[in-house]
C-alpha cells in the first residue's frame, strides 16, 4: 500500500482591467519528487485502501529539520486519505514528508517522500526521505508471541472441544482432556486480550512502556481490529457457563480408569452442542476478519475461506493434542476392575515365561507379582496386549478420527491454495517476498505433518480394520496345509472381531507419531502467526521490468528494479544497427505519470560504459502506469527519442 499525494484542482480568478493582480494563492498539494511553484496549503496523502490515522500520522520538515506543518493530521474526504495543513508562505527549498498509518488489515505502514518549492529535490534528498524508521523490535516480537498464544489456544479449545463432543464423549470424564480444554480456553482468552493491548504500541512503533497508555489503547478499541477482537473475547466468555455445565455433568475419573459411556450425563444435549458450535464459528470468523482476509476484493469469500481454514486446522491440531495427552497417554497395564491382582500377574508371567512355577506349574501370588513387575520393567510392557476395555475404546474412536482428520486436511489444502493465490497474486511473489518465503516454510511443515499423519493412518487401518477371510479354493488349500500350531498363532494375532490385537509397544509407536505431528503443528502455528504480521505478497511484490524498444535505427534496452514506489534503479543500454554499444554524445531520461499529472521528472543518469546509462536513486513517488521518455544524441546532427511504459506498485 503506497501513498498517493492528491493534486486538487483550483479555480483561477478572473482579473478585471485596471485591478491590481491578487496576492499569490497557495498551490496544490505537491507530489513526491516534484517542485511546486508556490507554497502549498496542505499535504494530502491518498492510499489504495482505508487507513487509520491520528494527529501525528503526517509530519513535514524543511532541510534544517524544522517542522513546517501545523500539526493535527486528520482524515480526508474519504477513509483512504490523510491531510495535514502547512504553515503559510514557505520559502523555496526542499521539504520532507514522513507518514505513519495503520492499514485496513491492522498492519503499520510508514514511509516518506521529498518535494520542493521552486526546485525539485535532488536524488540524495529523495533517498533520505525514503528511509523509514524501524519500529520497536521488542514490541513486534511480543505481539507475535501473543498472536501465537491466541492461535494455539483457539486450536486446542476448538479442536479438543470437537473431539470430546463428537468423537470421544467418554473422554470428558478423563482429567487430562478436561485440563486440556481449560488450558485452551485460557490461552485463547489471554492471547486475544494481550493482542488488544499490544496492537496500539505495535501500530504506532512504540515500546512496551506504552502498553497501558490510554491513547494507543483507545485508538485500538475504536478501530476495526479492536472491535473484532472484543467480539472474540465476548464469544469466549459466553462459552464459559456452557463449558462449566458440560464438565460438571461429567465428573472426572482418574486417568487410569476407563470411562464408561453408559453412565447418565456423559453426552451434552444437541442445543448445547449447537451453542458451542456457533461460538466456535464466531471465534474463528473474528480471527479471520482481523487479518488479510477481511480487506480487499471478494473479502466475504476470503473471510469464509480463512474461517473454514481455521476451523479445519483446529480440528486437526486440537485432535492431535487430545490423542497425545488423553486417548493415547502412556499408561502401564494394570488389572481391570473385575480381575484379581494375582490372576493378572500370573497371566503376565505365563505369557513371558511359560515354564515358571513348581512341579505342578503353580505360582506363588507374591512371586507372580514380583515376576510380573520385573518383566514389565525389563520389557517396558511392549509385548503386553492392551486391555480389552481400552482396545474397544481405541477401535471405536481412532477410525472415526482418521476419517475426520482426512476431511480436515482436504479442507485445509483447498482453502490454503485459494488464500495463497489471493495474497500472492503471482508465482514470483512466492520466492521474492518475505510473505511468500514464510508461506513456503509453512508448506514444508504441513507436508511433514501429512507424511507423519499418513503413517498414523496406515497404522489405524492395519490394526482396526477387520480382516476378511474369503472362502475360496486357495484359502481352503492354504488352511488345509496349515498346522494346528499355525492356526493357534493366527487366532492369537486376531481378536474375536477379526482385528489385530494391539500391544503396548504398537500403541507406543502411534503415540510417538502423534506427538511428532503435534510438535510440527506447533511450528505451523508459529509460522502462521508470523504470516499475519507480514504484508501480503501482492502488495510488496515488485518484479523487475525489462523491455527492448527502438529509437530510430538504434535499439534501446531498459531495465527497472524494483518496480515499487520509492527509489528505483534504471539501466538504459543503447546499441547501433549492428548490435554493438552505441557511443552517445548526450542523453536524458524523464519519468511522468499522466494519470496524476506528475512530471516529467528528470532522472539523473550516469554513464556506466559505452552506450550504457544508469541511475541508482530514481525517485518514483506514486503507484500507477509510468511513462519513461528516453532521448539520445549520437552526434551533432542525429538525435532520437523513444518512450516505454511500466507499472509501479
Amino acid at each position: 500500500m503506497s501513498p498517493v499525494p492528491i493534486n486538487r484542482p483550483r479555480t483561477l480568478p478572473t482579473r478585471l482591467p485596471g485591478r491590481p493582480p491578487p496576492p499569490p494563492r497557495p498551490g496544490p498539494p505537491p507530489a513526491g519528487g516534484t517542485a511546486a511553484a508556490t507554497s502549498p496549503a496542505t499535504v494530502t496523502l491518498g492510499f489504495s485502501e482505508s487507513v487509520r490515522s491520528d494527529s501525528t500520522s503526517v509530519r513535514v520538515i524543511d532541510a534544517r529539520g524544522t517542522r513546517v506543518d501545523t500539526g493535527g493530521a486528520h482524515g480526508g474526504p474519504t477513509a483512504s486519505q490523510v491531510t495535514v495543513a502547512l504553515k503559510p508562505d514557505l520559502p523555496k527549498g526542499t521539504y520532507l514528508v514522513s507518514w505513519h498509518v495503520i492499514s485496513e488489515d491492522s498492519h503499520p505502514v510508514a514511509g516518506g517522500y521529498a518535494f520542493g518549492i521552486g526546485r525539485a529535490p535532488t536524488a540524495s534528498e529523495a533517498a533520505a526521505a525514503n528511509t523509514a524508521q524501524p519500529g520497536s523490535p521488542v514490541t513486534g516480537f511480543v505481539f507475535g508471541v501473543a498472536r501465537l498464544v491466541a492461535f494455539g489456544g483457539m486450536a486446542v479449545l476448538l479442536g479438543a472441544g470437537f473431539f470430546l463432543l463428537v468423537l470421544w464423549p467418554a473422554g470428558l470424564r478423563r482429567l487430562a482432556p478436561r485440563r486440556l480444554l481449560v488450558a485452551g480456553w485460557v490461552a485463547a482468552f489471554v492471547g486475544a486480550a494481550a493482542c488488544v493491548f499490544l496492537q496500539g504500541p505495535y501500530g504506532d512503533d512504540l515500546g512496551l512502556s506504552a502498553l497501558f497508555r490510554w491513547a494507543p489503547l483507545g485508538s485500538t478499541l475504536a478501530d476495526r481490529y479492536g472491535k473484532l477482537t472484543l467480539i472474540r473475547l465476548l464469544a469466549l466468555l459466553l462459552a464459559v457457563p456452557l463449558l462449566r455445565a458440560l464438565l460438571a455433568a461429567t465428573p472426572a475419573r482418574p486417568d487410569g480408569q476407563p470411562a464408561r459411556t453408559g453412565e447418565p450425563g456423559w453426552r451434552p444435549s444437541a442445543w448445547t452442542r449447537a451453542e458451542l458450535g456457533g461460538l466456535a464459528v464466531a471465534v474463528a470468523a473474528t480471527t479471520a476478519l482481523t487479518g488479510h482476509g477481511g480487506v480487499g476484493s471478494w473479502a466475504w469469500l476470503a473471510t469464509a475461506s480463512i474461517t473454514a481454514h481455521l476451523l479445519a486446522m483446529s480440528v486437526w491440531l486440537g485432535g492431535l493434542a487430545v490423542l497425545a495427552t488423553g486417548l493415547l497417554d502412556r499408561r502401564r497395564p494394570a488389572p481391570s476392575d473385575g480381575e484379581d491382582h494375582a490372576d493378572w500377574a500370573e497371566a503376565i508371567v505365563r505369557q513371558s515365561s511359560p515354564h515358571e512355577g513348581d512341579a505342578e506349574g503353580e505360582l506363588d501370588d507374591e512371586a507372580a507379582l514380583a515376576a510380573a513387575r520385573a518383566y514389565l520393567d525389563e520389557h517396558d510392557a511392549d509385548v503386553v496386549p492392551v486391555e480389552d476395555d481400552r482396545a474397544a475404546e481405541l477401535a471405536e474412536v481412532l477410525p472415526r478420527w482418521s476419517r475426520v482428520a482426512m476431511t480436515a486436511v482436504g479442507l485445509i489444502v483447498l482453502s490454503g491454495v485459494y488464500q495463497s493465490w489471493r495474497e500472492l497474486g503471482a508465482v514470483g511473489a512466492l520466492f521474492d517476498t518475505a510473505y511468500g518465503r514464510l508461506l513456503l516454510y509453512k508448506l514444508w511443515f504441513v507436508l511433514a505433518m501429512l507424511g507423519v499423519g499418513f503413517l498414523s493412518n496406515r497404522w489405524v487401518i492395519r490394526h482396526f480394520r477387520p480382516v476378511a477371510l474369503a472362502m475360496t479354493a486357495e484359502t481352503d488349500a492354504t488352511n488345509a496345509e496349515a498346522t494346528g500350531e499355525a492356526d493357534d498363532g493366527a487366532e492369537d494375532e486376531l481378536d474375536e472381531e477379526g482385528r489385530r490385537r494391539v500391544t503396548q509397544g504398537a500403541l507406543g509407536v502411534l503415540r510417538r507419531g502423534v506427538m511428532v505431528e503435534a510438535v510440527i503443528g506447533l511450528a505451523v502455528l508459529a509460522v502462521t502467526a508470523a504470516l499475519v504480521n507480514h504484508a501480503p505478497g501482492r502488495t510488496t511484490y515488485a518484479p523487475p521490468f525489462h523491455t527492448t524498444t527502438t529509437a530510430g535505427p538504434l535499439t534501446v534496452d531498459v531495465r527497472v528494479s524494483p518496480t515499487r514506489t520509492g527509489l528505483e534503479t534504471v539501466d538504459v543500454r543503447v546499441r547501433d544497427p549492428q548490435g554493438q554499444p552505441q557511443r552517445l554524445v548526450e542523453a536524458s531520461v524523464t519519468l511522468s505519470l499522466p494519470a496524476a499529472q506528475v512530471g516529467p521528472i528528470d532522472v539523473p543518469m550516469v554513464a556506466a560504459g559505452t552506450g550504457e546509462l544508469i541511475a541508482q536513486d530514481a525517485q518514483v513517488p506514486l503507484a500507477g502506469s509510468w511513462r519513461m521518455g528516453i532521448t539520445v544524441r549520437i552526434n551533432d546532427f542525429d538525435e532520437y527519442a523513444t518512450a516505454v511504459t511500466y507499472t509501479v506498485r
